[in-house]
């Protein structure tokens, strides 16, 4: 036995146990609770397993991460509730535009055109916010610190600006990761003290900004749902059942169909079902959920998209557009990624912006216009987020050298073991991103991609309508900050 370590002699495994005791104590906190020692803190069965024990004044904290917890379901944990419908095999099968014959091609790119004309018009409104003033005259930051707390801002701004900054509300941040989200609409509103949030992510990271605020004195503590979307039913979470707050769901570039997941979440759930109810999606298209307060999404990643989760089939069905059309669509969205060149540091964006470089008072004050549009007319520029940044300069880097595509971005279907897969690995898939024989620029390219992005988009939003919400996309961001720079916002009617 080593100093520092338990005098509790475990005979099954024949080696002391390796937990480490309290200050002053000859057995951990475990041994010392089983062996019936005076304690200043009491210690407890835990309710679930009872081989441990646990601080009875930690209790409702130990039960959310017990492990014997993990097996045990929640009930808002419903499987496949948001998946969308089943009724087509084989919906995203991996494939490559260069299985498209070029005719086809041709005759879909002039629907893409067609029909974006006909009902695409986004207007732009670049907000920001007071509480992320200090922030985003810090001087030590960089662009990519700059980026974030700039589309922070701008989404808090609309949330403002649509009323949805105010005391009894429920936010839910859907996708959540850290929760800075959260974290500065809770900044944002730090008067409002009966506000309740929850993030959901289906993964773990560090540096949470939950951690921030566990203590009383940091606002309303974060509730964090480990639970994939798809499986996520609202109304059956205890926070939201047992609160008559409404209930305002964001997120921040929730990437494909995670943003569609996310829609149907917010849409189908945010009521108690019983035994016996009919299925969510049989409901009424004109069902409203009154706990539905407003949401906001910033959009990425539509090459992502699939046709089994998407909810603006209708849309696409109505114009004549197939299963086939939109896993192509999905596709093309990937050539917004051509030459989009983003700010490469703060200098270089404030001289852009006619900002003084000299001083941070210009934007002190500029950020102080939290409920003002900034006066700039800014077209539809909108490509992917955080991996496109990152996949712009990979292709640029790649086409000079013929080098293959990423093959979880744009590629043709590798699942072949033949010895061929090999030889086409570099020329085609260059080829299939390109597409040389359409006789397109880059830049036409280009555009074509972003047309593909909204009009992905307009069916959600024509699918929002459908439920009876006022809703609408706007570019939110400066373009050469993020080329994701377009979101969602809806509230009831």
């Amino acid at each position: 036995m080593t100093d520092g370590q338990c005098s509790f002699f475990l005979e099954k495994k024949r080696r002391f146990c390796r937990f480490k005791p309290n200050s002053g104590q000859k057995y951990c906190a475990e041994h010392t609770g089983l062996l019936g020692i005076p304690s200043d803190r009491k210690r407890i069965i835990c309710p679930i397993d009872s081989k441990h024990t646990c601080y009875e004044d930690q209790l409702s904290k130990h039960l959310k991460k017990c492990r014997k917890q993990l097996g045990i379901l929640p009930d808002y944990h419903c499987p496949g509730i948001n998946s969308g419908e089943t009724d087509e095999a084989d919906l995203d099968a991996k494939f490559s535009l260069l299985d498209i014959p070029t005719d086809d091609l041709k005759q879909l790119i002039m629907k893409i055109n067609k029909l974006y004309d006909e009902h695409i018009k986004i207007p732009s409104e670049i907000l920001s916010h007071t509480c992320l003033e200090e922030e985003l005259c810090n001087s030590s930051y960089g662009i990519p610190a700059i980026r974030h707390r700039k589309q922070q801002a701008s989404l808090i701004g609309h949330l403002d600006k649509m009323g949805l900054i105010k005391d009894t509300m429920t936010f839910v941040e859907l996708g959540a990761g850290k929760g800075m989200l959260s974290h500065w609409i809770q900044k944002a509103g730090e008067e409002n003290d009966n506000c309740n949030y929850i993030l959901v992510d289906r993964g773990t990271c560090r540096y949470k900004a939950d951690n921030f605020h566990k203590w009383d004195d940091k606002g309303p503590k974060f509730e964090r749902i480990r639970i994939d979307i798809e499986h996520l039913h609202l109304g059956k979470v205890n926070t939201i059942s047992e609160s008559a707050h409404p209930v305002v769901a964001v997120g921040k570039h929730l990437c494909g169909s995670a943003t569609d997941l996310a829609v149907r979440c917010v849409t189908n759930t945010l009521t108690t079902e019983v035994d016996g109810d009919e299925p969510v999606e049989k409901k009424s298209k004109n069902d409203k959920c009154k706990k539905f307060g407003g949401l906001s999404i910033a959009l990425c990643c539509h090459h992502r998209c699939q046709w089994k989760p998407y909810v603006g089939k209708a849309f696409f069905q109505k114009n004549g557009l197939s299963i086939r059309d939109f896993r192509i669509l999905c596709k093309l969205s990937s050539w917004t990624a051509a030459t989009w060149t983003g700010w490469k540091s703060v200098d270089e964006m404030n001289k852009s912006q006619g900002i003084s470089t000299d001083s941070s008072k210009l934007l002190v004050e500029k950020t102080k216009l939290h409920q003002e549009a900034v006066s700039s007319i800014v077209s539809d520029n909108s490509q992917q987020e955080e991996k496109t940044l990152a996949y712009s300069d990979n292709l640029k880097s790649k086409e000079k050298d013929d080098s293959p595509l990423d093959e979880n971005l744009n590629t043709a279907d590798t699942e072949s073991s033949d010895s061929e897969t090999e030889d086409r690995s570099n020329d085609t898939e260059q080829m299939s991103f390109k597409r040389p024989e359409l006789n397109l620029s880059t830049k036409e390219r280009e555009e074509i991609g972003r047309k593909c992005k909204r009009l992905i988009d307009y069916g959600r939003l024509e699918y929002l309508k459908e439920k009876g919400l006022n809703c609408d996309m706007k570019v939110y961001i400066e373009e050469r900050l993020t080329p994701e720079n377009v979101a969602i916002f809806a509230k009831p009617s």
